[in-house]
């Protein structure tokens, strides 16, 4: 390389590290901030299943009759999830994470269950 493409990215390379210098230093956002509503952004829960098998803690939810129900499942087998009572059957694609979003239109409490595995993963309450 030349001096003159050199001194280009000398500089570049500066001013990244400025700008990151920058961003890093600036207050973050207030941390008492009330609870988000509505459709603001949340971290979902996540499921995994080795071998028709939960790993991590099962899923339980409580909502009201009409929301949403959303969660994270990676199965490294291929298989179903299905709510009964909800209507629910949502394919589970071997080695991959799914986004399950489940419409919570009946009250009561309907277990969550594995299709092929039969496995019993959580429960979704769904209040009046």
């Amino acid at each position: 390389m030349n001096k003159r493409a050199l001194v280009y990215l000398g500089l570049a390379s500066a001013t990244l590290a400025g700008a990151y210098l920058y961003v890093q230093s600036l207050p973050t956002e207030n941390a008492h901030a009330p609870a988000a509503q509505g459709d603001a952004a949340q971290a979902l829960e996540s499921l995994s299943i080795v071998d028709g098998s939960l790993t991590t803690g099962s899923y339980s939810a409580t909502v009201r009759q009409g929301q949403r129900i959303q969660f994270l499942v990676h199965s490294n087998q291929t298989d179903s999830l299905i709510v009964e009572g909800l209507d629910a059957r949502v394919p589970l694609p071997g080695n991959q994470t799914t986004l399950v979003s489940i419409a919570a239109n009946a009250p009561g409490t309907h277990a969550i269950e594995l299709d092929v595995s039969g496995t019993t993963i959580g429960s979704i309450e769904v209040t009046p």
